[in-house]
């Protein structure tokens, strides 16, 4: 045991099966070397070499101490051990992708490859075999948007990794809460219950309701078949929308990554992003005064509360256009989406041609760009029987609204514009004043 769960101090040791007498032999690491002092003598076949005050009591094996440390310690990031009498005796180089690092267990030598397991100091590593699952926890999702008890895909889940050489069969593995809330794989809770070496498998609550507490102090127990512990994690205070995962032998929250690697950093994906991504021009690559653009977006919302976002041109903090709104509900969403934006008519020439810029803000992001502006729509001014200033107070009418559709996909936005409905109201609103207009004034001059 080379990394053991919280301190490594006293609790470090080497087992070798032998039936030599390894008093005086010496054991080496990369930068130091002990010798081995006999402090237990058992009938048992199994040795241990520990350092000074290691509680050995129980443990059926031929103790040996090396002083305060075995070697320089044994590295937590990797290390080559060699013990020597007048030959050498044996010799593992390890490394920390082996596993058994921070997490109570031990490497252990099965069928001649080395591998994690449930630490057994004093007694043979074939019996553990079979009840030896080389899974851990590695994420799990106790606070998901929406209904936590929603059916698989959705809801809360629980990711195992196997970190072993063998395929494995978890049919029958339980997963317990602190209330005794049990899940047991099966084609209920997961897709598969086969996992493959340096594989996931995601195993889902699937309408079950009240598994993972989201408040307080709660705790996750992964059992084998005939509840033997294979892990317990404990974890408080979560946060909707975000899982917890297990990054450098650390719990963080932390972007949902089912069935992928988690974030080697704690905040990674987090932040927002807007991108503006193209600005739907003519053949000139300009637009014009009256124009109805089009623009594509790449919006990545993180771990954000807000919703809104807005779009708009402009130039010297003065808009000359209608204003888009939108929401994006679904947090860490990756989402192309492509509004529309109308540019104010410019019929009577106030407005310079030249540069403008268009702003997309929301989810404490922004993104800008400039693009030219250069000509009117003519056909628009040409058929405008009012003013430009009544106008541009109808315009300033017109409204876009976004209407996330439940049946679609979560990253799909889908617009309904209000545009059409509001031009019609807003011509025969006009028209119908005039007539009122007309009316008053033919009845005040009869009166006269």
């Amino acid at each position: 045991m080379y990394n053991p769960e919280g301190s490594d101090n006293n609790k470090e040791y080497l087992e070798i099966y032998t039936d030599l007498n390894l008093e005086n032999y010496t054991i080496k690491d990369l930068y130091s070397q002990d010798t081995l002092t006999l402090i237990k003598q058992t009938n048992s076949s199994y040795s241990l070499i520990v350092e000074e005050n290691f509680n050995h009591t129980n443990i059926n094996a031929t103790i040996y101490s090396v002083g305060a440390t075995i070697g320089n310690n044994l590295n937590n990031d990797g290390d080559l051990i060699s013990i020597y009498g007048p030959n050498l005796l044996d010799a593992v180089h390890y490394y920390e992708q082996w596993g058994a690092s921070n997490n109570g267990k031990s490497l252990c030598k099965i069928n001649q490859i080395w591998q994690e397991c449930t630490k057994t100091p004093g007694y043979s590593n074939e019996n553990i075999q079979l009840n030896d699952y080389t899974i851990r926890i590695t994420e799990f999702l106790p606070d998901p948007q929406g209904n936590d008890a929603s059916p698989m895909p959705d809801g809360e889940w629980i990711e195992l990794f196997n970190y072993g050489i063998l395929e494995l069969d978890l049919t029958g593995i339980k997963l317990k809460d602190k209330a005794n809330h049990e899940l047991i794989i099966s084609d209920t809770t997961t897709y598969e219950q086969i996992i493959k070496p340096n594989e996931y498998l995601i195993i889902y609550a699937n309408n079950k309701s009240g598994f993972l507490n989201n408040d307080g102090l709660e705790e996750i127990q992964l059992l084998t078949p005939e509840e033997i512990e294979i892990e317990k994690i404990v974890y408080s205070d979560s946060r909707e929308g975000n899982s917890w995962s297990k990054i450098n032998n650390a719990w963080h929250l932390t972007i949902p990554t089912p069935g992928e690697d988690n974030p080697n950093n704690k905040d990674e994906g987090k932040e927002s992003k807007i991108e503006i991504q193209k600005i739907y021009l003519g053949n000139d690559n300009k637009a014009k005064f009256g124009d109805n653009l089009r623009i594509k977006l790449n919006i990545y919302k993180g771990d954000e509360t807000k919703e809104s976002i807005k779009a708009y041109i402009q130039k010297n903090k003065k808009k000359i256009s209608k204003t888009t709104s939108f929401n994006i509900n679904q947090k860490f969403s990756e989402n192309i989406i492509t509004i529309p934006i109308q540019i104010f008519p410019n019929c009577n020439l106030k407005k310079e041609e030249g540069k403008y810029e268009l702003v997309v803000e929301g989810l404490d992001e922004k993104d800008t760009e400039y693009f030219e502006i250069k000509g009117i729509t003519q056909n628009l001014c040409e058929k405008q029987t009012c003013t430009e200033e009544n106008l541009v107070n109808y315009m300033e009418e017109i409204n876009f609204e976004t209407v996330i559709n439940s049946d679609s996909q979560p990253n799909e936005i889908i617009y309904e514009s209000k545009g059409k409905k509001t031009s019609k109201s807003g011509i025969y609103f006009f028209a119908f004043i005039l007539v009122l207009l007309t009316i008053h004034m033919i009845t005040e001059k009869w009166k006269k």
